[in-house]
């Protein structure tokens, strides 16, 4: 209780607190309403330099408050020794002129010293008070910047993602440019499936439909597309001939399998809602591939298609329809 009249009593030397200059002022908001327009490697470069800023000023920030209790204690230790010498009053007289001079000295080394330490105080809470607000502003900045970063980091990848299911989906179908590769895949025996064994564009007109049950022809076969069958529940989807899945991913037909069945020749099965089959399986005529099911109402679909390589052939002649 005794520092609150101490302190009125010193407060006319502690006018004109010191504040440090912001050196960010005027930078930083430009920079923030920019940051639409900057590459990736200036994001970069403007978040570190702010990462650095508020290390060094959370860095500040934290030495302050050690310094801080350091000047109050000193400061509480003089203020009792002050106030014990003020109590004192004329007492050191008996001790003689000399006495009563040394007691003096020290009241107002005292009482100096005291003064310092509020001046002190102040200016560590005021360096403290601008170090918080420069800290807010830096953290502030730096939030739009990283989600901007991040946002640029998740397209890169989404496009590098799409990148690789285009390159994947079209090694499936192998290199027009070079000769097809030839490729013989047996159905198992005990299938009763014996006709698997002769080549693939020996059953044009009479492949396996790659439908379980009863199937509607949606939409024709056009230029450069496959068709779409429609069936009235859930239906199993099975390969029109023996060979290996070469492709199980997303694509614009959602999920699909790609069968390579040797000699150039594939199979696409697409709109899929449940995949049975991973890439590298091997597949017999009429195995099961996946499932097309019926999701909010709509009938089942599936989009199929046959290619030689990459050359899109009329599935409805191959499949006799």
């Amino acid at each position: 209780m005794w520092l609150a009249p101490l302190a009125v009593l010193l407060a006319a030397t502690t006018a004109g607190a010191y504040v440090p200059r912001d050196p960010m002022r005027g930078r930083s908001a430009d920079a923030v309403k920019s940051s639409t327009s900057v590459d990736v490697r200036d994001f970069k470069r403007l978040l570190v330099e702010l990462d650095a800023k508020e290390r060094r000023l959370t860095a500040e920030l934290a030495a302050s408050s050690p310094k801080l209790q350091m000047i109050r204690r000193r400061m509480i230790a003089r203020g009792r020794a002050y106030y014990r010498l003020v109590k004192a009053g004329l007492l050191p007289v008996g001790g003689g002129f000399d006495a009563l001079v040394d007691h003096a000295t020290r009241v107002e080394q005292l009482r100096d010293a005291l003064a310092a330490d509020i001046k002190a105080t102040e200016r560590v809470e005021t360096e403290g008070v601008e170090l918080a607000k420069k800290l807010r502003r830096v953290r502030a900045e730096r939030a739009p910047l990283a989600l901007q970063r991040q946002a640029f980091a998740q397209a890169r990848s989404a496009m590098q993602q799409a990148e690789e299911r285009r390159a994947a989906f079209q090694r499936a179908f192998g290199d027009s440019d070079t000769e097809p590769h030839v490729a013989i895949y047996g159905a198992d025996s005990s299938s009763g499936l014996t006709r698997s064994v002769r080549s693939f564009r020996e059953l044009r007109g009479r492949l396996s439909f790659p439908l379980a049950g009863r199937a509607e022809l949606l939409t024709g076969p056009s230029p450069g597309r496959g068709i779409t069958l429609l069936v009235s529940r859930n239906a199993q989807v099975r390969s029109v001939y023996a060979g290996r899945v070469s492709f199980s991913g997303h694509t614009d037909h959602g999920q699909t399998v790609v069968v390579d069945h040797g000699g150039g020749y594939y199979s696409l099965y697409g709109e899929l809602q449940h995949v049975d089959v991973r890439r590298g399986d091997d597949v017999e005529e009429r195995g099961e591939i996946a499932w097309v099911r019926r999701e909010g109402g709509q009938d089942p679909k599936l989009y199929f298609e046959l290619r030689r390589n990459k050359a899109i052939l009329d599935a409805s002649a191959w499949l006799g329809l």
